[in-house]
């Protein structure tokens, strides 16, 4: 299979300039949704149902046939990533998934999205990589809290994943797993993405282009006043959807 071939030019999605952004760090990105969850009293579940859409949404637009996997950490990002499996699943897509860790390492928001797939007939939770190819691939397995090198099973996925990026469109939540989103560091081995979903607000290491791909901007419904809480001055966002340029 030749490479996947994504034209971001003839979609309706609004471009914005990186430079007109503010972007967060990862310790600016936990404060976040610390302030979303506590101060401003938004259901985590709603922030992941966000999430989940706006995949959905570049799925739908770039790789709208063929089967999907979903690599999901047991975080806050894999929790995005099982959100769009099971809303991918809802739409008919044949959509596999495969946890960076055992079952019972998974709480809360994440624990809750993997349980919920268990209903849609479409949905393969496997513990290994299938062998197989696949049109698009989410990567939901390490976002902000990189600490050091990918290990384990995570390690793993990285290597599988970049094998299957020939013929297949490569999402990356937040960052591709292994990028450091405060310096664009690599400490380890690093997913190379076709394109990289930035939650809420860019991160200051993730920059479009190389291994992020294309970037492109999800509001996840955050009232305004809570970026001025954390510094960042007035930040509205114009579109549900938006591509960094």
């Amino acid at each position: 299979m030749e490479a996947a071939i994504i034209n971001t030019e003839h979609t309706n999605i609004p471009t914005i300039a990186w430079s007109a952004l503010p972007k967060v760090s990862a310790a600016q990105m936990q404060q976040m949704l610390m302030l979303a969850t506590g101060k401003y009293r938004l259901d985590n579940r709603v922030i992941v149902e966000h999430i989940g859409r706006n995949l959905v949404e570049l799925v739908s637009l770039f790789v709208p046939e063929g089967p999907l996997l979903v690599v999901a950490g047991r975080g806050n990002n894999g929790s995005g990533g099982l959100a769009a499996a099971r809303l991918l699943a809802s739409r008919g897509r044949r959509v596999w998934v495969v946890p960076t860790h055992e079952a019972d390492n998974y709480s809360g928001t994440p624990k809750e999205q993997l349980e919920h797939l268990k209903y849609y007939d479409n949905v393969r939770v496997r513990s290994s990589l299938p062998k197989m190819k696949f049109t698009c691939v989410i990567d939901a397995a390490i976002g902000t809290n990189l600490d050091g090198p990918p290990r384990g099973r995570t390690q793993d996925v990285i290597t599988v994943v970049n094998g299957l990026s020939e013929g297949s469109c490569i999402i990356s939540l937040d960052t591709p797993t292994g990028l450091h989103v405060d310096d664009g560091s690599v400490p380890g081995d690093l997913v190379k993405a076709t394109m990289t979903l930035a939650v809420g607000l860019p991160k200051q290491g993730v920059k479009p282009g190389g291994a992020v791909g294309e970037l492109f901007l999800g509001d996840i419904g955050l009232p305004p006043a809570l970026y001025e809480d954390l510094g960042l001055g007035s930040v509205r966002h114009p579109a549900f959807l938006m591509h960094i340029t």
